[in-house]
């Protein structure tokens, strides 16, 4: 399974790194949480699964969720974030993302849910194909 993780934070990269340390058929990538590249990312190397920030550069985060849902709808999308007023959470899980989780003490839930996506159905998103727009 391939993860993909706009995050700025050496040391967020380190922890999910150390945690998924286990999974060894899940390939993390990580990249700077600016929107334009994180977009020809995602075309390009297709992941299972983007973890967005809810403070990306260059666009708002919501865009992006939504250009990436639109484009393919298969692709899992999970939202992370610092310190955030609680209708973020409902707001971005009303638009498609699978997972809302706080940065600071919910680390647990982001790896059980890598963890059952990866055994969902064992179809990749680079498998499918994108979404043309009409």
């Amino acid at each position: 399974m391939k993860v993909l993780m706009a995050e700025d934070l050496q040391s967020v990269r380190e922890h999910l790194g150390n945690l998924m340390a286990d999974l060894t058929d899940v390939e993390l990538r990580f990249m700077a949480q600016e929107a334009e590249p994180l977009r020809q990312a995602v075309a390009q190397w297709r992941p299972d699964v983007v973890i967005l920030d809810l403070r990306m550069r260059g666009d708002i985060t919501l865009a992006v969720l939504e250009s990436i849902k639109k484009t393919w709808p298969g692709m899992a999308v999970v939202v992370s974030a610092f310190f955030f007023e609680p209708y973020y959470r409902k707001a971005f899980l009303d638009l498609g993302a699978e997972l809302f989780f706080d940065k600071s003490v919910e680390w647990a839930e982001l790896v059980e849910f890598l963890r059952k996506r990866r055994v969902q159905d064992g179809s990749t998103a680079a498998e499918l194909a994108p979404v043309s727009s009409v």
